[in-house]
């Protein structure tokens, strides 16, 4: 496969314009905070606004374990038609010692009514990504570990995404062992999954066709034109809120844009942060504005 346009790094400049700087203020910074980062698929430009801040990485780390699980099945380690058993018991990354995930319904855990029975490493992907089944994911990260994960997170370039457990281990958690990523380093692992060669041309389109089944489109998707192709998955806990997607506009070229937010104590508001970003960005990804038209901190109220 021929090597990307060597990219146009551009970082905060960016996107707030050096006569704005002042303008994003104490609130902001303290209690609202967005890392952006934007790659045009086909020159290789970026657009970014703190894109090498950390945030916990809430289930956009699901996409680095897809990644990781394709990249098994095309090294032969496993065959994704092949089934594992669903269970509800994981080991810390502290001790070894068990727990399990608190599932109280369907409605919390979509596998919870298939407990006790065999799935495919497909389906469980399938879930994982487009419902974002926690259940889903610790079962696949009991055969894909976290070293490998970070292995081949380093090889595709993903600074500052770190997938160490599992959901819920609270031993680890408690210790401050948390799943991180910036937008630069999630970025990367969106651009991987659309053209990689870690993995095989077939296993690129059945990862963008599930990231596309996506339930959860309050974000980057409800900023763009209706019936815009968006393969993306979303993350969100207290008071964090992201999205990392692919976008394929219908008249150009698709591009990478992953929005991170922290500090907004309802989801829906930080959505809402974050699908008027996306519209801004769409809008410069067609010429319709320049860099300097997009003002982040007017974008966070």
């Amino acid at each position: 496969m021929s090597s990307p346009v060597k990219p146009i790094i551009l970082l905060s400049i960016i996107l707030l314009i050096g006569s704005c700087a002042g303008s994003l203020g104490k609130k902001h910074q303290t209690q609202h905070e967005v890392g952006i980062a934007y790659l045009n698929l086909e020159t290789g430009e970026m657009l970014a606004y703190n894109a090498h801040t950390l945030f916990h990485a809430a289930s956009t780390m699901k996409t680095p374990v897809m990644f990781q699980l394709y990249r098994m099945r095309d090294q032969r380690v496993i065959k994704l038609t092949d089934n594992v058993r669903v269970t509800n018991s994981f080991t810390s990354i502290v001790d070894g010692s068990l727990y399990s995930l608190p599932i109280q319904s369907v409605d919390d855990e979509i596998l919870y009514p298939f407990l006790n029975t065999n799935m495919s490493y497909f389906d469980l992907i399938d879930k994982m990504i487009t419902h974002s089944s926690n259940l889903a994911t610790n079962i696949l990260m009991e055969y894909t570990t976290p070293d490998s994960i970070a292995s081949t997170l380093k090889k595709v370039g993903a600074n500052g995404v770190m997938v160490l457990r599992g959901v819920e281990d609270l031993k680890a958690y408690n210790l401050g062992l948390n799943n991180v990523t910036s937008a630069f380093g999630m970025m990367k692992v969106m651009e991987a999954v659309y053209r990689s060669d870690l993995v095989a041309d077939s296993s690129r389109q059945e990862m963008i066709d599930i990231l596309s089944r996506q339930v959860y489109n309050s974000m980057i998707p409800a900023g763009l034109p209706a019936g815009t192709r968006v393969a993306h998955k979303t993350g969100s806990i207290t008071q964090i809120a992201h999205d990392a997607a692919i976008v394929y506009p219908q008249d150009a070229s698709p591009f990478v844009l992953v929005i991170l937010t922290r500090g907004w104590d309802k989801h829906s508001e930080a959505s809402r942060v974050g699908a008027r970003i996306a519209s801004k960005v769409y809008d410069y990804h067609l010429g319709k504005l320049s860099r300097t038209d997009i003002i982040v901190p007017d974008l966070l109220k």
